[in-house]
């Protein structure tokens, strides 16, 4: 079978390794000169040296929010010296390169070749469009499935806050965030209680003559020095904001830590997959198109452990496209999705959410799922504990756990 991979972040790459284990003829189309996704650092924002979007959402002084052990690729550990838990942005992307060079990987990407257009061609095929950066020639070439591997860290979710176009100062989302220094002296208002609010606000408090953190309903931690802290806003002002307790307070900036949106621009309308509420459907699992059973997304799904659930999405995409199980029928896929859309409204959760899997629980379902589903192996339990544990406990990079074995990690001081 002959597949197209679109993108060399860590999906990218993942599905690269398991397709070249199956004996598959890959292709991976990478718009950039690297690999990594929104991991690599750059300083650029907006647009790149050759006009194409910037995808990276790194900062200067980034340190993983969760353990390396539950961000690692499951045939490939982390070196045993390595012993810390929590590792910067520039640890994460030479762990990258280290698997593509191990497992031989870089010699079947694409680089600096963006997919402009993917269109169905045939009962199940796909005409693949790319165009070159440098040379901006195009080319369309034909595969068997796409898997796509774009990641959604890259397209900024702005709200449209009341008085939003009123605000004369700087209005700035975290993806464009580099470092403090253009923040030294300001008033900056932070919005979003995530784990990149908490952060940023930390470290921009340090050079900022003020820092608010304004969140929605709780903070990922409150250990935050200098920063004041304040549950939700009413509206914008001209010169900042106002709170929902009925105070004001004027700002330079306002910078917007919300999140970010699905965004697929190379799907042709007979691709047959929509966005709405940030939910991107019809897909089966969070995986497979269900209009189209060769096109699957990887890394859909989020708020659990991302990296190796990559490893078993994969492993369900080339199942489903190998034909290893029998995908059910298409009106029982389309019934399950609405079945548990409802399950979510009545839970009080937006549609918005569809794809956040979210707590141990849902993690545990959700990989058992795809593994009794599709018959393949099944994830380690230890991933589960980790992630309890991550639950459980506020971060502290002095906090480094190990895994002893498929079910068992111990957690001490390094």
């Amino acid at each position: 079978m002959k597949i197209a991979i679109i993108g060399a972040g860590p999906s990218g790459l993942v599905s690269t390794k398991y397709s070249l284990d199956e004996g598959h003829e890959i292709d991976v189309y990478e718009q950039s000169g690297y690999i990594g996704g929104t991991w690599m650092y750059t300083d650029r924002i907006g647009v790149d040296e050759y006009g194409f979007p910037v995808h990276s959402s790194m900062y200067k002084g980034l340190m993983t929010n969760v353990p390396k052990e539950i961000m690692t690729f499951l045939d490939f550990p982390y070196p045993k010296q390595q012993t810390k838990s929590y590792i910067s942005q520039q640890e994460v992307i030479k762990y990258f390169n280290q698997y593509a060079d191990t497992f031989h990987l870089k010699e079947h990407i694409k680089f600096y070749k963006r997919v402009t257009k993917i269109a169905a061609e045939g009962a199940n095929g796909w005409g693949i469009t790319a165009q070159d950066a440098k040379t901006k020639l195009t080319e369309t070439q034909a595969y068997d499935a796409v898997f796509i591997c774009t990641g959604h860290y890259s397209v900024p979710y702005v709200p449209k806050l009341p008085g939003h176009d009123q605000f004369t100062g700087e209005q700035v989302h975290s993806h464009n965030f580099r470092t403090c220094e253009s923040f030294k002296g300001k008033n900056v208002l932070v919005i979003g209680g995530s784990s990149s609010g908490v952060d940023i606000a930390g470290l921009i408090s340090k050079v900022a003559n003020k820092v608010v953190l304004c969140y929605r309903s709780r903070l990922k931690s409150s250990d935050l020095d200098n920063v004041e802290k304040k549950q939700e806003l009413s509206n914008i002002t001209p010169s900042g904001v106002v709170f929902r307790d009925g105070t004001e307070d004027t700002f330079d900036t306002i910078l917007y830590c919300t999140g970010y949106k699905y965004s697929f621009p190379f799907l042709t309308e007979g691709c047959d997959i929509r966005i709405e509420n940030n939910w991107v459907k019809p897909l089966y699992k969070h995986i497979v198109n269900i209009n189209h059973p060769t096109m699957c997304f990887i890394g859909i799904p989020y708020y659990l452990c991302e990296i190796p659930a990559l490893d078993i999405e994969v492993r369900f995409a080339l199942a489903a496209v190998g034909g290893k199980f029998s995908l059910p029928p298409k009106e029982e896929m389309l019934r399950e999705l609405e079945e548990q859309n409802v399950e979510r409204l009545t839970n009080g959760l937006h549609e918005r959410y569809a794809h956040r899997i979210k707590g141990v629980q849902s993690q545990e379902k959700y990989f058992k799922e795809l593994s009794s589903v599709a018959n393949i192996r099944p994830m380690p339990i230890v991933l589960n504990k980790i992630l309890d544990w991550v639950d459980n406990n506020k971060r502290d990079l002095t906090n480094c756990i190990k895994i002893i074995d498929s079910e068992n990690f111990v957690q001490f001081k390094c």
